[in-house]
C-alpha cells in the first residue's frame, strides 16, 4: 500500500507519517523544499520523539521517500499510483495543494480517500471545493472521499538539519488518536492506527475547538500579555492557569448543553488538558500556539464560536471574552495575521475590528464584553509591557518608547516588581 502525504512539517511527519508507516504504507511525502526532498531520498528514515514530562519514546520512521512540489509530472504520477491520500500543509495552502491533486487524480483508474489533516474543522469539505475547479465537469468527484482528521497530538519541533545525513528528529506528545469524519470516506475504508470513525463528526470538531484549542488559545493570548515565551511556563501562572480552567469550562458546559455530557466530557478532563499544557518536553513558544489571531477570533472558531455556544446554554462567557480581547493585542512580527490584525485595530479602531473579524457589535452581548474587556487591557499596555496582575491589571513597562510620559504603576520595592524580573529570568 502507498500513501502520498502533501506537507513534510510537523503534522504531516511527527504524525500522519508515523502512523501510516505503522500501519504498513509506504510513505511518499511530497514537499515544495527541495533540500527537504532530497534529505528523506538520502537518509530514507526520520525521528518521532513523544514525550509527556516523565517518559519518552522514540520512534524510528524508515521506509519513506519524498517528492518535489517542483515536479508536477511526478507528483501527479504518483498520486495517480497512490492507496491513499493525505494533505498536511496548512490551511492556507490547500489551493495549492488541491491543483497538484487534481492533476493526480486525473491519471488515475479507481476512486480513492483524501484526508486532510489541517487545523481547520471543515478541511475535507474545502478541499473539495478546490480540487474541483481543477478537474473537468464530467469528472467523478463524488466517487472520491475527502474527508477531514481532527488532531489530538501536538508537534512543536524539528530538530536537525536536512542538509546533513543525520535523521532529522520531530517532538510531539503522545496522543495518536486522530478522529475522522466517516460520512465523507467512499469504501474501501482505509485502516490506519489511531483512527477513529464517527458519525457524529461535528460534535468531535466542537469539542476539540471548543475546549481544547480555546483553553491553549487563552493561555497563549494571556501568556503573551504576561510576557511569557512559552506554553508550560505561562500555565504555571496561577492567574493564568484559572482563566484557562474557567474559559475551558464555559465552552464545557456550551457542549454539555448542545450535544450531551459524553462529548462535553467532565473536570477531569480539563485537568488533563492542563497537564498537556504543562509538558515542558515540547519547549511550546506562545509563538506558534498564538499565531493567525484573525482566523482565531473569527465567528466560529475558538473563542468566539465557544462563547456563542456557552451563550446558548445559559453561560456568560466572561473568560472566553477575556481571551479574545487579549488576542487582539498579540503582536508578533512574524506573522502576517498578527500584523493585519495590529493594523485593523490601529486605523479602524475595536469596534470595526470586531465587526468585521469576529462578527459582534461592540455595544451589546458579547461584542459589548470584548469591548470592555479590550478597554481594560488598553489602560496599561503598549508593546513591551508586561502584564503582571490580572486581576487589578498592572502592568510593568520593560521597554519605554521614546519621549513616553507612561509611568509604570509599580515601585522597586513591590513584589509585582520582583516577579517580573523573576518571570524575565525563569522564562
Amino acid at each position: 500500500m502507498k500513501a502520498i502525504i502533501l506537507g513534510a512539517g510537523h503534522i504531516g511527519c511527527g504524525l500522519a507519517g508515523q502512523l501510516l508507516r505503522a500501519s504498513g504504507y509506504q510513505v511518499v511525502f511530497i514537499t515544495h523544499t527541495p533540500v527537504l526532498a532530497d534529505h528523506f531520498n538520502r537518509v530514507g528514515c526520520y525521528q518521532v520523539h513523544l514525550v509527556n514530562g516523565s517518559e519518552a519514546r522514540k520512534i524510528v520512521v524508515d521506509g519513506i521517500c519524498a517528492v518535489s512540489a517542483d515536479d508536477p509530472d511526478r507528483v501527479a504520477a504518483e498520486i495517480a499510483a497512490a492507496d491513499l491520500i493525505v494533505t498536511s500543509v496548512g490551511a492556507g495552502n490547500l489551493s495549492a495543494a488541491a491543483e497538484l491533486i487534481a492533476s493526480g487524480l486525473s491519471l488515475r483508474s479507481r476512486p480513492a480517500n483524501i484526508l486532510a489533516f489541517e487545523n481547520l474543522p471543515l478541511a475535507g469539505a474545502r478541499l473539495r471545493e478546490h480540487v474541483a475547479r481543477h478537474v473537468s465537469q464530467d469528472f467523478p468527484l463524488a466517487d472520491y472521499g475527502f474527508s477531514t482528521a481532527l488532531v489530538s497530538r501536538a508537534v512543536t519541533q524539528r530538530l536537525g538539519d536536512p542538509a546533513l545525513d543525520e535523521p532529522l528528529t520531530f517532538i510531539g506528545d503522545p496522543p495518536d488518536a486522530f478522529v475522522v469524519d466517516r460520512l465523507s470516506l467512499r469504501q474501501p475504508l482505509p485502516s490506519i492506527e489511531g483512527m477513529i470513525l464517527s458519525d457524529d463528526f461535528d460534535a468531535w470538531v466542537c469539542r476539540k475547538l471548543y475546549i481544547f484549542s480555546a483553553g491553549h488559545a487563552t493561555c497563549a493570548y494571556l501568556g503573551y500579555l504576561k510576557g511569557y515565551h512559552y506554553i508550560h511556563a505561562a500555565i504555571l501562572d496561577p492567574e493564568i492557569r484559572a482563566a484557562v480552567l474557567a474559559a475551558m469550562t464555559e465552552g464545557q458546559r456550551g457542549l454539555s448543553a448542545c450535544y450531551g455530557a459524553e462529548i462535553a466530557g467532565d473536570e477531569s478532563d480539563l485537568e488533563e488538558l492542563v497537564a498537556r499544557f504543562e509538558n515542558s518536553a515540547l519547549n511550546d513558544p506562545i509563538a506558534r500556539v498564538g499565531r493567525d489571531p484573525w482566523r482565531k477570533l473569527s465567528a466560529d472558531d475558538r473563542l468566539i464560536g465557544a462563547a456563542h455556544l456557552a451563550e446558548e446554554a445559559g453561560v456568560h462567557p466572561e473568560h472566553l471574552a477575556l481571551a479574545a480581547a487579549a488576542a487582539f493585542y498579540f503582536d508578533d512580527p512574524a506573522d502576517p495575521s498578527s500584523a493585519d490584525l495590529q493594523y485593523e485595530v490601529k486605523f479602524f479602531g475595536v469596534a470595526s475590528a470586531l465587526n468585521r473579524i469576529c462578527k459582534l457589535d461592540s455595544s451589546q452581548g458579547l461584542g459589548c464584553r470584548v469591548a470592555n474587556a479590550w478597554r481594560q487591557f488598553a489602560n496599561g499596555w503598549h508593546r513591551g509591557n508586561v502584564l503582571l496582575k490580572l486581576d487589578r491589571m498592572i502592568w510593568a513597562c520593560c521597554s519605554q518608547p521614546e519621549n513616553s510620559a507612561r509611568k509604570t504603576e509599580i515601585s522597586p520595592q513591590s513584589n509585582d516588581y520582583q516577579s517580573l524580573f523573576l518571570a524575565k529570568t525563569v522564562y
